[in-house]
């Protein structure tokens, strides 16, 4: 191994000496620092920002240790390291550590890892070659080219954390403190005497959690690393020495001693951001210093997730304790709304015949319409308690569980109504079955993806279908679907196992919303909107494109372009990947590289400007990488801009299409060459649309048209008759 490592160290030092002569060497520290007044004045930007330099670092994290998928890195893996700056050894210090990613693009456009990017050890001392750049506040440094990374030496210094009052980070609301913590952003770090307050389960079987000091400072424990990584999770580093994860989580209560990792910037507050403020990082299983904790309830089930009247409902679930024995267990339930949660009766929860930690109880068939709501309650000999659903320490009043009792089946609505702060769906991991009118389709010039709504619901009645099958059904169409209720990276979706149409068409009319409304938007206010379908409309006037390039293909708009982004609502569009799940058929791009870096778009490119305005714009609301954005269908859902966009047809569902039997369209010759003739009883407008959904022509029709189709290239082609009485379509080859 040694000689091995020998080997690349000089292999790798040569391969950085020619770019060592152009690029400027600039210190971490001075890649980082940031002055007081600008700190004071919530910018916290470097003023190397978009500068390609060199640095060289020692080695924090391992590089096995870094455990982040990513589909458009060859090999599936985004690894991460944390480097501090070689003038402070091993001992981390304030404005000493920066977060590097390790992924290039390769002549072919591909994104590619180096080689020995994730052989790097703690205290081995490297040399980058990159572009500084900010991801959600926080600094991090990009690889330029293949011959950006390299091994020039090691420490014999350890590498040591720096203890880190919690309240420098954040305060008891989790906003980040600029003034103090900035300095500690890429830090290695060490938290005394802490509290788990919240356990934060979501999609991907990931888990966070926060902790609390003694005065309610907050911050998130995160999983970037295999350290937190749970038993569920396979690992994707190939230098990973092992095949899972093996993290068990804590429970709200847990004490530790110390918690040790690396800062990272999630930035909220005054900078106009809805992260999670500073975040802490462990990598390593030694950074978790547990001092006692209460009993741990898990593998918590409910059957039937939503009962009919006739039904009981049974709770199964285990709970053990960490340094005791579980000493009492109980649970709290109520079909009546009028009862509040503390005067809710109580009952004890009873062990389960034969076992030595599996509870369980039966809750008694209830009324159609009825929602009851209940939680557990466990008690260690020491006196430790702890609540299901999770109730963060400092909170009086415990948190609840509950379903609403559907003799007509589940809606929308019980799947995405929730009263979990992080907006996880109470249905989580169930298995579900579903109507709802289709929002969006996989079809032609459509988003690409199905959504379904209630079609009568106002809030948390939308939500995204994946899966198989899905392909066959058009917008406003009922579905029935069934499928596991997931949180993928924050979205709720339902991952469909089987579905069908019911026959019946349904009106879904979008719920409008004020882009430049901070106080809905901010906290998670849209939560209720996830899923749906969206209207962004100005109360008094046009929208306005108020930032034109947020980075990740996203821009937003507001009531003027002058808006910063804590008045504005995001829009994405014209990508297609495993983070991003935009249309390909909308136009108003940040950059052309997007006509096909993410998918091939279906419509020509076009970056927006601040001089674009629209009455409103329409789509679905997702939610991902801690924003909310709007997503545009296709081109038709940018309504009144000021701008010429591509027609964009989508193929409407055969429930509507009046049978061209009954309403004869007649056209010839077919296939056509040069001169096609239309004649029809009806009047209407006439519309010809290609095979890509694109709009050829649209004219008023009064029972006879003449089209000339020498011009048109070879292929199909789709004639749409709009009446009074319907839509009549007919299909149209030309060949020359």
């Amino acid at each position: 191994m040694m000689k091995t490592r020998l080997l690349l160290l000089a292999m790798t030092v040569f391969g950085l000496g020619a770019a060592a002569q152009t690029v400027p060497y600039v210190s971490i520290t001075n890649i980082n620092n940031v002055s007081a007044t600008d700190l004071a004045a919530c910018n916290d930007t470097s003023s190397y920002l978009g500068q390609t330099i060199r640095t060289r670092g020692v080695v924090v994290t391992p590089g096995w240790a870094t455990e982040v998928a990513s589909g458009s890195v060859t090999g599936g893996l985004r690894p991460f390291i944390f480097i501090q700056d070689t003038a402070v050894g091993g001992q981390s210090s304030p404005w000493a550590g920066i977060e590097v990613m390790g992924v290039y693009t390769a002549s072919d456009g591909s994104l590619q890892v180096p080689s020995t990017f994730t052989q790097v050890l703690a205290g081995d001392i490297v040399e980058i070659k990159g572009v500084v750049g900010e991801y959600n506040g926080s600094n991090q440094l990009s690889l330029v080219d293949a011959n950006s990374f390299s091994i020039v030496g090691t420490t014999t210094d350890p590498v040591t954390s720096d203890t880190v009052a919690l309240g420098d980070l954040n305060d008891a609301l989790q906003v980040n403190q600029l003034t103090t913590g900035e300095q500690y952003e890429g830090a290695y770090a060490t938290l005394k005497n802490v509290t788990v307050t919240a356990v934060i389960p979501f999609s991907g079987n990931r888990v966070s959690f926060n902790v609390a000091d003694a005065s309610g400072n907050t911050i998130n424990v995160s999983d970037r690393f295999l350290a937190q990584k749970l038993p569920s999770h396979s690992t994707v580093n190939p230098q990973s020495p092992q095949t899972q994860g093996s993290f068990v989580p804590p429970v709200p209560g847990t004490f530790f001693n110390s918690l040790s990792g690396v800062v990272r910037h999630d930035a909220n507050g005054c900078t106009g951001d809805n992260g999670r403020g500073y975040e802490i990082n462990p990598f390593d299983s030694t950074h978790y210093d547990i001092g006692y904790a209460p009993p741990y309830i898990a593998n918590f089930e409910r059957d039937p997730a939503v009962p009919t009247s006739n039904q009981d409902v049974e709770l199964i679930m285990n709970i053990t304790d960490y340094d005791g024995t579980v000493d009492s267990v109980a649970i709290a339930w109520s079909a009546d709304d009028t009862v509040s949660i503390l005067n809710m009766p109580v009952y004890t929860l009873p062990l389960s015949p034969g076992t030595t930690d599996e509870y369980e109880y039966e809750i008694p068939a209830q009324a159609d319409g009825k929602t009851v709501r209940y939680f557990i309650y466990a008690a260690d000999n020491d006196g430790n308690e702890s609540w299901w659903p999770v109730k963060p320490t400092a909170q009086t009043t415990p948190n609840v569980e509950f379903y609403t009792v559907r003799d007509n089946g589940m809606m929308v609505y019980d799947i995405q109504y929730t009263l979990n702060t992080n907006g996880s769906s109470p249905l989580a991991g169930q298995e579900v079955t579903v109507k709802g009118v289709v929002t969006s389709s996989t079809k032609i010039g459509d988003l690409g993806y199905l959504y379904i709504q209630d079609e009568s619901g106002s809030e948390w009645s939308g939500i995204w279908c994946v899966g198989i099958g899905l392909n066959t059904y058009y917008r406003n169409e009922e579905v029935e679907v069934t499928g596991v209720v997931e949180e993928y990276y924050g979205m709720t979706r339902i991952n469909v196992t089987s579905s069908n149409k019911t026959g019946n068409l349904g009106t879904v009319t979008p719920t409008v919303l004020d882009p430049s409304d901070s106080a809905s938007y901010a906290n998670f206010g849209w939560e209720p909107y996830e899923g749906m379908y969206i209207r962004y409309e100005q109360p008094n006037g046009k929208l306005a494109i108020s930032q034109t390039n947020l980075g990740f293909g996203d821009w937003a708009v507001s009531e003027n372009n002058g808006a910063p982004i804590s008045h504005s609502a995001r829009v994405l569009v014209g990508r297609q990947s495993t983070t991003a799940y935009s249309s390909l058929d909308a136009q108003l791009v940040t950059d052309t590289i997007y006509a096909s870096i993410d998918g091939e778009m279906n419509v020509s490119p076009i970056v927006v400007s601040d001089t674009m305005t629209f009455d409103a714009i329409e789509g679905i609301l997702y939610f991902g990488f801690s924003n909310y954005r709007l997503i545009p269908r296709n081109n038709n859902d940018f309504i009144g801009a000021n701008l010429t966009l591509d027609s964009v047809y989508v193929p409407r569902s055969p429930l509507s299409i009046i049978e061209l039997d009954q309403r004869p369209l007649t056209y010839y010759p077919n296939p056509v060459s040069d001169i096609l003739t239309i004649t029809s009883a009806q009047q209407g407008i006439l519309e010809m649309y290609n095979a890509a959904g694109r709009r050829i022509f649209t004219n008023t029709f009064n029972n006879e048209a003449i089209v000339n189709t020498s011009a048109l290239p070879n292929g199909l082609y789709i004639l749409h008759l709009r009446t009074e009485q319907g839509l009549q379509t007919a299909r149209i080859i030309v060949q020359h």
